[in-house]
């Protein structure tokens, strides 16, 4: 089984040897010559690095190779990275404004799992709510049917049609789920 790669320790050492020089607005860049052993020749300068945005998640990111290594980076590690101490250790970074896109240092701060969820419901980034609840077996398209059909149609025929328990069916008419619509 072969380990993990170490990508924060890799991050860091591009910043140490600064192979990546980091803007307080997200802006990077990106050294155009450095030896395999991360060795940055400055007399051949710096070009922009060309970040990208992950269409399902939605955060920044670029590729970069270092050191024989080439990896998928997230914009917002390598800004906290270079401008954020992380005496705790805390995994995740957080986006002050809930904007993935905003990566400057101001925005950033370093986050556990917990608290990262917990601002994103705060700031109603997630509300958890309908369809987007991961847990979600039905549509809001398909509880407004439920509804409409409860006074033709028993519990159970209902959860046989759209394939749910019936305390699933019994929820939705008592609106102890669904409660927006």
């Amino acid at each position: 089984m072969s380990k993990k790669f170490p990508k924060d320790a890799w991050i860091k050492a591009a910043l140490r040897k600064a192979y990546l020089i980091v803007s307080e607005d997200g802006t990077i860049h990106r050294a155009n010559k450095a030896d395999a052993q991360g060795n940055v020749d400055r007399s051949k300068g710096y070009s922009i690095v060309t970040q990208q945005v992950q269409k399902k998640s939605g955060r920044v990111y670029f590729n970069m190779t270092f050191m024989g290594h080439t990896k998928s980076i997230l914009t917002n590690r390598v800004v906290a990275w270079r401008f954020h101490p992380n005496p705790l250790n805390l995994p995740q970074v957080n986006h002050i404004d809930g904007n993935k896109e905003n990566n400057a240092k101001s925005n950033l701060e370093w986050s556990s799992g917990s608290d990262n969820e917990k601002h994103a419901h705060r700031t109603g980034l997630k509300t958890g709510r309908g369809s987007s609840n991961s847990n979600a077996k039905l549509s809001a398209d398909q509880v407004v049917k439920i509804r409409a059909a409860a006074n033709d149609n028993t519990p159970e025929q209902l959860a046989e049609e759209y394939g749910v328990s019936r305390s699933t069916i019994i929820n939705v008419l008592n609106r102890k789920t669904w409660k927006h619509l």
